[in-house]
């Protein structure tokens, strides 16, 4: 019986973010989607995971996600708050493009802008897969991470994410993924990856 079929919010903490992929098999075969209710996918991360490899990873799970929509004859409907430009490629950013998907820079997370931008989404969808990479956060909230973020997005604006989705009542399913606990400093991200959930799980 798939998890998600309860009607009960189903997390996952990661690991590297190829996790994703595997939440997303169990929410798209869940009832509720099956059923034909419109799902979205909601990354924080500082790069858009859509690598295209022979050998699936923490980069390509994204990818894997538009492949398996594609097959069933529909589309992913994904979106990325703090996408770090210096750390995706021009190749990333046309795939990004040609799938259509829905991104914000970490330049222009402003506290307004990411919630305007994730209300559309919200609003676009009626079940949400949230997903969070740790490493979209800046390097001194968030140093146990594989890899740090030079800018990265406030912890404000994070968390206000996280308290916007969880009372949109949509909320099916989520994942922290990337904590490195060999790079991190006297726990910190790990605190910040338990409040985050805490936030979500209301």
């Amino acid at each position: 019986r798939n998890c998600s079929d309860g009607g009960k919010l189903t997390v996952l903490l990661g690991g590297g973010h190829e996790t994703a992929f595997a939440s997303y098999l169990g929410v798209a075969g869940s009832e509720t989607v099956r059923g034909g209710k419109r799902l979205g996918v909601l990354n924080l991360d500082a790069h858009f995971d859509l690598r295209d490899e022979p050998v699936p990873s923490s980069g390509t799970p994204f990818l894997q996600m538009a492949r398996a929509e594609a097959a069933e004859g529909r589309e992913l409907n994904y979106a990325v708050v703090g996408i770090s430009e210096p750390n995706n490629t021009r190749t990333l950013f046309n795939t990004a493009d040609r799938l259509g998907v829905k991104y914000l820079l970490d330049e222009d997370c402003s506290a307004e802008a990411v919630h305007d931008f994730v209300a559309r989404f919200l609003d676009s969808v009626d079940v949400l897969y949230l997903t969070i990479d740790l490493d979209v956060l800046p390097a001194s909230v968030a140093p146990g991470v594989s890899a740090p973020a030079a800018y990265g997005v406030p912890l404000p604006v994070i968390s206000a994410v996280c308290k916007q989705v969880a009372t949109s009542g949509k909320l099916m399913h989520l994942d922290v993924a990337e904590l490195n606990p060999e790079f991190d400093i006297d726990s910190r991200t790990a605190k910040v990856a338990a409040r985050l959930v805490n936030t979500l799980l209301g």
